[in-house]
């Protein structure tokens, strides 16, 4: 199957999201769009399609499910120490040694990182593969440190 029919595809699944009506004709119209702009774009596709990387997508399903929960957990724990100041926050510095060796999951890891309230990743050696994390509170940077090794698992089964 050529790529540009799987990217088309994809295309046209998006586009019903977009328009938030998920109808046949709608289907039809992002296929009618997408195809021919995938088509156009299509050597700047990296590597080649094969089914080797779609068997990654359940890694990557899982990976968006712990994300999403850690968000949640993180999200409440934040507001829960804003709305009771009476809470402590002992901010503290660490670093992560990371065995990922594709630049896009580092990235990944460290977008993850951030996006989570309560963390966020000040700077990265690449020279010793570490993250510099900042953490709001240092009475959980074992369970950090659990959550993070969790996460870069999965990026590894994804980009390994």
């Amino acid at each position: 199957m050529k790529k540009y029919l799987l990217y088309g595809t994809t295309l046209a699944v998006t586009w019903i999201f977009v328009t938030g009506s998920p109808t046949l004709p709608t289907f039809v119209q992002g296929l009618f769009f997408g195809i021919p702009v995938s088509f156009a774009f299509r050597r700047f596709y990296p590597g080649d399609m094969s089914l080797y990387r779609l068997e990654k997508i359940p890694y990557l399903i899982e990976y968006c499910g712990i994300f999403l929960e850690s968000l949640l957990v993180a999200n409440i724990e934040v507001a829960h120490r804003l709305l009771r100041p009476s809470k402590s926050v002992n901010p503290e510095i660490i670093e992560y040694s990371s065995n990922l060796d594709h630049p896009t999951a580092v990235a990944m890891l460290a977008d993850s990182i951030t996006l989570t309230p309560g963390t966020l990743v000040v700077d990265h050696v690449e020279e010793r593969n570490k993250l510099v994390i900042h953490c709001l509170n240092s009475d959980c940077i074992d369970q950090t440190r659990k959550d993070i090794q969790g996460l870069e698992n999965l990026l590894q089964r994804i980009f390994g």
